[in-house]
């Protein structure tokens, strides 16, 4: 993708670049469109659910007007008709349509099963208001329904000219009044207590036996008003009534949990919408001045390297070699101006490298014919022959400075100490892997343990442990000598790369030691041969990181108890200094929520405020 972008020619990347900014216009105006449209629908949507509250209030205070009064008036008794449960319906049909108009909006699967239960809990509130009409239809009041017939069989009763127990008549009727006033159906035993003792006398005495029946009419007929009292509610959570308060109470909290969740996603989107279209409008200008400062730096920056590079030719400066990226017109001129350069430098750039450049330089094919070139070859080999030797000594003496500077170093860690100088080791010697062993005791037994490795360039992290006079490396502990093996067994050691695994050509083992003490050993290998001279300055140094190696063996171990010490310290500040600041929080804890309950109660009284005004409101607008 990279190398075709390049080899676009510049008016096709210009365009690319107008055309990149165009589609990001398209996108914030789209993105605008769409976000606005949400929020639009959000808010219409609050909006709906405010008026749906308003006709829930309208509900329930047509329920409450036709228990207390409508169901008593004339016009319902004779009609069956009522202002306030018209006031219901014409409240319930609009209320249930702006519920089913939310659901078919693209809401979310949460708010659509928030409409559902709504809808489901306003019809079951309107079918419980219809068994509630049948209910009181049935009651009546005064001289209709259930208790006009109640009425009629006392007077019946009372109206019959037999000369009955007027006190057991006057008692049946306070316990009737009292079941009517307070609604108590012990009211009711008592009165199927006394009509049945009644009915006794009325059936002892043959002269009263044509009231039994008026007595029976007026006892059922009593009995299916408490039966119709009992299903209407006796109390306000009790029966139909019950339902309907229930109703009330289960949708007032689904209709303010909607109405707070459409607020907050409008407020949501809201600020969606403004980071969105700020990233946007942010991504455009700078993508904007990024290409113009990219494309006039390109153009620019290549015409002035283009003739920068002339200038100095004509100054009879050879130039650098321009650099070239694409492939397009300013690649290909920087292309054929590189070609030219190239002619003019070849003479003069093979002589400057013989005296700057080690080994053998190649001088240029299209060149080496010519006689100038043949001498400048002849020149060269007497060269190498001289830097050579000039090689080897400021290779010893660069190595010696490299440990140097290593080994005056204040390393702590030992291992790390270890990584460092086993590293640089086989960096200067160009081994392929190399370990460095320490000297340890343990229960009065010696062996050596690896602790450090280096292969390839890289730190391997092995554990290994030798005892004394086991293998090479513990044969030259043993010894206190070097061993350079050029003949190696196949299966004796393997390098791995990631090429494969071989044998080294030939191992190195070179025994660290300090006043006749050996500290421990080194062991490099490598595929190519190591001259004298290389093995020569690995036992220059190998004293000297034996005896660092020593004195950071002493120094660490101190520094170690001292830490534990300081660390011990350290635990039992830390401890105390939490406590006193678990102590201070928990005080401040205490003292911020004494506050906001003092902020809560001060809101609670201004809400409740609020609410009966909006009560008294609604009430005068109704």
């Amino acid at each position: 993708m990279k190398d075709f972008l390049s080899s676009l020619k510049i008016r096709a990347k210009l365009l690319a670049a107008f055309g990149s900014i165009l589609l990001l216009s398209v996108l914030l105006i789209f993105f605008s469109i769409s976000s606005i449209n949400t929020i639009l629908l959000h808010k219409a949507t609050n909006e709906e659910v405010d008026q749906l509250k308003l006709y829930l209030e309208t509900l329930e205070l047509s329920v409450k007007e036709f228990l207390h009064e409508d169901y008593k008036s004339d016009e319902f008794l004779k009609s069956k008709t009522s202002r306030s449960a018209e006031s219901f319906r014409e409240s319930y049909r609009p209320a249930r349509s702006i519920i089913s108009d939310i659901e078919g909006l693209k809401l979310s699967a949460t708010d659509k099963a928030i409409t559902r239960s709504l809808i489901a809990t306003l019809d079951s509130l309107s079918s419980d208001f219809e068994k509630l009409v049948k209910l009181l239809e049935r009651r009546g009041f005064r001289d209709y329904g259930s208790e006009g017939a109640l009425r009629q069989a006392i007077h019946q009763v009372e109206n019959s000219g037999f000369n009955f127990d007027k006190v057991a008549m006057l008692t049946l009727r306070r316990h009737e009044k009292d079941f009517f006033l307070r609604k108590d159906l012990r009211y009711q035993d008592e009165f199927n207590t006394g009509i049945s003792a009644f009915r006794g006398q009325l059936e002892a005495d043959p002269t009263l036996a044509g009231l039994i029946t008026p007595i029976d009419n007026y006892s059922r007929e009593f009995n299916n008003v408490v039966e119709i009292e009992k299903q209407i509610g006796l109390k306000e959570q009790e029966g139909i009534r019950g339902k309907i308060r229930n109703r009330f109470a289960k949708i007032r909290p689904q209709l303010e949990n909607f109405s707070v969740a459409l607020i907050e996603r409008n407020e949501s989107e809201i600020l969606r919408t403004k980071i969105v279209l700020g990233v946007l409008f942010v991504v455009q200008i700078i993508a904007g001045l990024l290409m113009a400062i990219v494309y006039s730096n390109l153009l620019t920056r290549a015409i002035k390297e283009i003739r920068d590079g002339m200038q100095q030719l004509a100054a009879g400066v050879f130039p650098d070699k321009l650099l070239v990226k694409t492939s397009e017109e300013i690649g290909q001129t920087k292309i054929a101006f590189n070609q030219f350069v190239e002619r003019l430098r070849a003479a003069t750039s093979f002589a400057s490298k013989i005296g700057t450049e080690t080994g053998i330089v190649q001088y240029d094919e299209k060149f080496a014919d010519d006689v100038l070139a043949d001498s400048l070859i002849q020149a060269q080999v007497k060269l190498a022959e001289a830097e050579s030797r000039q090689r080897k000594i400021n290779w010893a003496n660069q190595g010696i400075a490299s440990f140097n500077d290593i080994l005056k170093k204040e390393v702590d860690d030992i291992e790390v100490l270890s990584d460092k100088i086993i590293s640089q080791l086989v960096n200067t010697m160009h081994a392929n892997q190399g370990a460095l062993y320490l000297l340890k005791r343990d229960s009065g037994e010696e062996y050596l343990e690896r602790i450090a490795t280096y292969a390839y360039g890289k730190k391997k992290f092995d554990q290994h442990r030798i005892e004394v006079g086991e293998g090479l490396v513990g044969q030259s502990v043993f010894e206190g000598s070097t061993l350079y093996l050029k003949e190696i067994p196949k299966d004796f050691v393997r390098i791995t790369s990631g090429l494969g695994e071989a044998t080294p050509k030939n191992i190195l083992i070179v025994p660290l030691k300090t006043r006749l003490m050996v500290m421990g050993v080194i062991e490099m290998a490598s595929f190519d041969l190591w001259e004298t001279y290389e093995i020569e300055f690995i036992e220059r140094i190998a004293e000297n990181i034996a005896s660092i190696l020593s004195n950071q063996q002493t120094a660490l171990e101190t520094k170690r108890l001292l830490e534990e010490s300081q660390q011990r310290a350290d635990v039992l500040i830390q401890q105390v200094e939490e406590m006193r600041q678990n102590s201070e929080e928990l005080q401040a804890t205490q003292e911020e929520m004494k506050r906001q309950r003092k902020v809560l109660e001060v809101e609670i009284i201004a809400l409740k405020a609020e609410l009966n005004e909006a009560r008294q409101k609604n009430l005068s607008f109704l």
